[in-house]
């Protein structure tokens, strides 16, 4: 049996068995059968990684977790929500929406499950706002045993961030919060211009991102800040989500005819985007990449570091963007430059400044050159003190403190749930799999 991730570019052939439980009843008795037939065993949600996280080694097993995705209960008074680890971001968006509640913060893409999320670390933007796992108030685990686990609070900075190496995550408590509605506000602004009155626009804003665009001195500027309500425009939204397919259909086309044809289109075009300013819902305005993520397949590496490294980073990415240009690969989508608070919770959070800045960074699958552009721009931030995204693509591997893994041998002595595939290797020529999605015939899952 064979497992892809959503983009193709991370493949497991040989897959001993598959489970996909729909009640914990069943997700203990497929990890019971996995130890019983001695198998080691990963949970995959909706395969958004581009890690090697959701790979067993060569006799290994997985649980689909896409079955476990109910909201359990609410509790607007304590500000809680418990909901099971495998519900989609997007579907427990629109259920807290229904029940006047709202995560106070998302990243940029809402296909994850919950579990998946929290456990690489998932963020948005913003120097005030931390990431999805520091939401974590309590946790069940279903063990290597096959035991329920309630984690208890002295483990649960192991349990937030664990990578799935702790066991399969059955349910999170989460902190939440009422309805939250964004003013969304976008502008072309030269980057460079932004350095001496970032400090003012971290404090001012909310959210604030940028998205910077290769071979041009611009980015575009995105703030977000709370109204006390909006009106949902169905219609708007509708119409942006196509104009942005177009636009991404445009330059990936461009892409795959004549790379060297992307500085020159970069610099005429990016000048005369239109500002953009619209309101509505956060789970409507945050995730912001949801309609290129849902046109494009791509690979993406991500790296974080302290706030104070932030203008040398940018001139070390210029750099190897100009490096890939020798060598004929020519980037096709912008760089996303992000902030976050320093996480407070979590052993395995790389948010370890008081103000960390992340580099996202994205290469379409449809040429040839990922593997040539960003191990170059991964070395170049290590230098920095950069640390990857653990659900990101990366190839040097970063370092596990100890006091996560004596949590991790305790809960697991075995090595059950250990991830032992390599870093990332993928195909010489493009990073390119045997396609997007799971292969995974129905017949196949136990």
């Amino acid at each position: 049996m064979d497992w892809t991730n959503w983009s193709g570019t991370v493949r497991h052939t040989g897959i001993r068995k598959v489970y996909r439980p729909q009640t914990l009843g069943e997700l203990q008795a497929a990890v019971r059968d996995a130890a019983a037939q001695g198998l080691n065993v990963r949970a995959v949600g909706s395969g958004h990684s581009w890690s090697q996280l959701g790979l067993p080694a060569q006799s290994g097993a997985l649980i689909l977790t896409d079955r476990l995705n109910r909201v359990l209960r609410t509790d607007l008074a304590q500000g809680t929500a418990t909901v099971e680890g495998g519900i989609r971001v997007r579907d427990l968006n629109e259920e807290l929406f229904r029940r006047g509640l709202a995560l106070a913060n998302l990243g940029d893409w809402d296909g994850q499950t919950i579990a998946g999320a929290v456990s690489t670390d998932t963020h948005g933007s913003g120097a005030g706002l931390p990431s999805l796992s520091e939401f974590v108030r309590s946790m069940t685990l279903v063990t290597a045993e096959g035991a329920v686990y309630e984690v208890p609070e002295h483990e649960l900075p192991a349990a937030r961030v664990s990578l799935g190496l702790l066991g399969v995550v059955y349910s999170l408590t989460l902190d939440v919060r009422s309805t939250l509605f964004l003013r969304h506000q976008r502008d072309v602004v030269r980057l460079r211009e932004e350095k001496d009155r970032l400090p003012d626009l971290l404090a001012a804003n909310r959210n604030l991102e940028y998205w910077f665009y290769p071979y041009t001195p611009y980015g575009e500027r995105i703030r977000r800040n709370e109204i006390p309500s909006a009106d949902e425009n169905r219609f708007a939204y509708f119409f942006r989500d196509l104009k942005t397919k177009l636009g991404v259909r445009l330059i990936e086309s461009k892409a795959r005819r004549d790379p060297s044809s992307l500085p020159d289109f970069f610099r005429e075009t990016i000048p005369g985007l239109a500002p953009d300013d619209r309101e509505g819902p956060s789970h409507r305005i945050l995730p912001l990449a949801a309609t290129w993520v849902g046109v494009l397949r791509s690979v993406t590496m991500e790296y974080q570091f302290a706030y104070e490294a932030l203008w040398d980073a940018v001139d070390e990415l210029e750099k190897s963007i100009d490096v890939a240009r020798g060598k004929g690969v020519y980037l096709n989508l912008p760089v996303h430059i992000r902030f976050a608070r320093k996480s407070q919770r979590s052993i395995l959070s790389h948010n370890v400044h008081p103000v960390t800045v992340s580099f996202s960074c994205s290469f379409s699958t449809s040429y040839p050159g990922a593997h040539v552009w960003l191990p170059e721009l991964e070395q170049r931030l290590l230098r920095l003190g950069g640390r990857p995204h653990w659900g990101k693509a990366y190839y040097t591997e970063p370092t596990v403190p100890p006091e996560f893994e004596r949590v991790r041998a305790r809960l697991d002595p075995t090595g059950m749930f250990l991830n032992r595939q390599p870093l990332y290797q993928p195909d010489a020529r493009a990073g390119v799999g045997p396609g997007p999605g799971r292969t995974m015939p129905e017949e196949d899952v136990a």
